[in-house]
């Protein structure tokens, strides 16, 4: 902690004269007989010799020269030196501000000085101090003169009183003027855990998120305001002003629902420090959001002197992203993964339930596309900061089919469904897990969070069952012809694992490492395993399907598309379609 030494003038009194009061009175009447001698010698008390200080400033013009520096940045190098004639120079006070001087034993620094304006001036003043000064001088004290004149000097004429002759009387000094240096940003895309991306993803929803770093090099608080733009930089009316502590701002179009197909429309504005969603959008909107087609975002920063940063985009020069127009109130999310059709078979479902009424009206995210097993990579269509954009992308919707092949997106689901279903959506959550020990407690906090209703999940299903109508083997594969069965009710179809008589294409592809779940008390049990011989009365099978307490999630631990078997033509999608049209009529879809 910097010391204060408040400067404080004090009646100076000449060594000469306190000698003198110092010598007993008969010495002094032998002094002055003595003056009469015929030869004289002259005796004058030598006090100390105050240093000299130079200063000089990058690059290199010192303080004896002439005029000033043309107007540089606002990053000044300076130097320092000083000439003592009788002694030792100990340190030195600096000060810009000619009232508070700072104590310092170096003899250069680099210093950033604040700008206000488009232009200003700082004069640097230095003294030095010898080693006549017998106080204690400590790195970064601060001296404070409050009765000093422009000159560094007191106005009684008494330079520097409480450092007496051992400072620099008349302190070096050199003006530096500053002209202001033009701020720069950056983007700064980087999603943590969910995302590897640096940029946006080539086609998203008409929710899109953005961050970015500003740097100024006259200081980082002379960014006042940065100003973002959709696909137009040369109309002012298309740049749209934020605050300097906005760095992140996540843009949804507005009213594109009775919009055409290609409609351009305007951006709610939600702007912030760090990635999270606003609790409201700015009072003004962002023009110029292209619905089905290309679109660029822009950037700069302003400075305190109306100086503005390059304008940079997203994505890069070579690049625009493409936004999709929502088709209507129902998504599904391919997060399955597998090379096999279950995204054909899905969307014949919806392009044919109830009548054909949702067939160009729903769509379709493949949030794993571009995604490989080894990599801890998203896929290519999921945006790098998924909360706010995955999240509020989802509450574009009011209904959601979800069909993952294993928990590997289950963290984007364990973020971004809670607060879909807390602004109303419901979802059709179908997935089969791989089991392994050590994904089980991930698996299972993940569960518990997006569901709501699963307390924990089996470690092994229907293992080590000692009947031979057991519907797993003994390595976790399940059987051709297993049936998931409702739990009593006969509102929902029975669930059958397909072979190649029933799913030509892909029925015989392994099954393996269905897992039950414990759900919670207010959930309601809708599916189970088919008993077999290990379990007798009482000893219920375990839980594949339920229905959270607030009905908004149907969740299915087994993968639908593969449940799908029965004796009709392989064409047939009859048991899933049942189940997903009244999954979804009772959640209100139609």
């Amino acid at each position: 902690m910097n010391r204060l030494i408040e400067l404080r003038l004090t009646p100076k009194v000449s060594r000469s004269y306190r000698k003198l009061c110092g010598i007993p009175l008969c010495a002094a009447f032998l002094l002055l007989s003595l003056s009469g001698c015929t030869k004289h010698f002259t005796s004058t008390a030598s006090g100390n010799l105050p240093p000299k200080t130079f200063v000089s400033a990058y690059p290199f013009r010192d303080s004896a020269q002439a005029g000033n520096f043309n107007p540089q940045s606002s990053r000044l190098e300076v130097h320092w030196w000083a000439n003592d004639a009788d002694g030792l120079v100990v340190g030195y006070i600096i000060t810009f501000d000619r009232k508070t001087w700072t104590i310092t034993s170096k003899t250069d620094s680099v210093f950033a000085l604040p700008l206000f304006s488009r232009d200003t001036s700082y004069t640097l003043l230095v003294a030095a101090i010898d080693n006549s000064f017998k106080g204690r001088l400590l790195e970064g004290d601060t001296a404070v003169f409050t009765d000093m004149n422009g000159n560094g000097r007191w106005d009684t004429g008494e330079p520097f009183p409480a450092l007496g002759d051992a400072v620099d009387p008349d302190p070096a000094s050199i003006k530096y003027p500053i002209a202001n240096t033009p701020p720069q940003v950056i983007f700064v895309m980087n999603g943590g855990q969910f995302s590897t991306r640096s940029d946006i993803p080539d086609t998203t929803f008409t929710v899109a998120s953005f961050g970015w770093q500003g740097s100024d090099i006259d200081g980082d608080n002379t960014i006042t305001d940065y100003l973002i733009a959709l696909n137009d930089t040369l109309s002012p009316s298309s740049w749209v002003d934020l605050p300097a502590q906005a760095r992140f701002v996540t843009i949804e179009g507005r009213n594109y629902e009775a919009q055409s197909d290609t409609s351009t429309v305007s951006c709610d504005i939600y702007a912030n420090t760090y990635p999270a969603m606003a609790y409201s959008p700015m009072k003004v909107t962002l023009p110029n959001l292209k619905l089905n087609g290309n679109n660029v975002f822009y950037v700069k920063a302003k400075d305190v002197a109306d100086a503005y940063s390059p304008a940079i985009r997203m994505p890069d020069s070579t690049h625009t992203w493409y936004v999709k127009k929502p088709k209507g109130n129902i998504l599904i999310v391919n997060d399955y993964g597998s090379q096999d059709q279950s995204l054909p078979f899905y969307k014949t479902i919806f392009d044919n339930i109830n009548g054909g009424s949702l067939k160009g009206k729903y769509d379709v995210w493949d949030i794993r596309a571009g995604m490989t097993p080894t990599s801890p990579k998203k896929g290519n269509l999921v945006q790098p900061c998924v909360v706010p954009s995955f999240q509020e992308t989802l509450k574009l919707y009011k209904y959601i089919f979800w069909y993952s092949a294993d928990y590997k997106d289950f963290d984007i689901a364990q973020t971004a469904i809670p607060g879909f279903r807390s602004a109303g959506g419901k979802i059709l959550f179908s997935y089969y897990a791989v089991d392994t020990t050590a994904d089980r407690g991930a698996l299972n906090q993940q569960l518990r969070d997006f569901t709501g209703s699963v307390d924990s999940v089996m470690a092994d299903i229907i293992r080590g069952a000692s009947s031979a109508s057991r519907p797993v083997t003994s390595t976790g594969f399940v059987f051709s012809g297993t049936s998931v069965i409702p739990f009593d009710s006969t509102e929902y179809p029975v669930l059958m694992r397909d072979g190649s008589a029933s799913n030509p294409t892909d029925g015989g592809k392994a099954v393996w490492n269905l897992r039950g779940v414990y759900p919670s008390l207010d959930a309601t049990v809708i599916y189970r395993v088919e008993p077999f011989g290990s379990y007798g009365p009482g000893n219920l099978p375990p839980v594949l399907g339920l229905l959270s307490g607030d009905r908004s999630l149907f969740l299915l631990g087994v993968p639908l598309y593969r449940f799908n078997g029965n004796d009709t033509p392989p064409s047939s999608n009859a048991r899933a379609s049942q189940l997903i049209y009244r999954v979804f009529k009772d959640f209100g879809a139609f």
